[in-house]
């Protein structure tokens, strides 16, 4: 029986795991969802720098939340939930991770870390405002490669959802979190047909 304890915490790329798991049908313990996770001992033992989300699955650490649902996805290969290793369609999971996880998220993470008017997540006197709009360019460029591939396919790896999708997803509602998604009609589709689903964990913001 596989084993697996989440270390998460709703608003975070957590809910990306927690979803996998869910289309998974795989039990998990959670632990967190409540901001004293991130002074944990326990946490920072499994991750290196001490964050969201991070896992231990039968007993080995893993961290990072793409790297997590793609190994929460090979777990149950019956459930069809990633394309098979090896395959094209796998390399194209790659792909598409890593391009909304270097030219997408990285400028959306950049702004919230730079106008958190609380400090909570980098002091006030560290922050660098004025970044934020050349961080909506960068994203936007980057959104406007993923609206021209979801015109004529409804998901982007084997015009099926995998995780991949899950992945993805939870950029695209970050996207549409800040504002950025209005002139996107295709990812918007694509955000509503991934909000549908049963097991979704993404919060909308329209």
């Amino acid at each position: 029986m596989t084993e697996i304890i989440l270390y998460e915490l709703k608003p975070t790329r957590s809910a990306r795991c927690r979803w996998t798991l869910l289309e998974a049908g795989l039990k998990y313990e959670s632990r967190g969802n409540t901001i004293e996770v991130f002074s944990s001992q326990e946490l920072k033992q499994t991750h290196p720098l001490g964050k969201l989300p991070a896992a231990v699955i039968n007993g080995k650490p893993l961290f990072e939340s793409a790297a997590i649902c793609t190994a929460i996805a090979d777990l149950v290969p019956e459930q069809n939930l990633i394309a098979k290793s090896g395959t094209w369609a796998r390399a194209l999971h790659d792909q598409w991770t890593l391009f909304v996880l270097t030219e997408i998220e990285p400028y959306l993470w950049s702004t919230e870390l730079n106008t958190d008017k609380n400090g909570f997540l980098l002091p006030n006197e560290e922050q660098v405002p004025a970044i934020a709009d050349q961080n909506r360019k960068f994203a936007q460029r980057a959104a406007v490669a993923l609206d021209a591939h979801l015109q004529n396919q409804e998901y982007l790896v084997e015009n099926r959802f995998t995780v991949t999708d899950i992945i993805t997803g939870y950029t695209v509602g970050w996207l549409e979190e800040v504002g950025l998604l209005e002139s996107f009609p295709s990812l918007t589709a694509y955000l509503n047909r991934l909000s549908s689903r049963q097991h979704c964990t993404l919060t909308r913001h329209n």
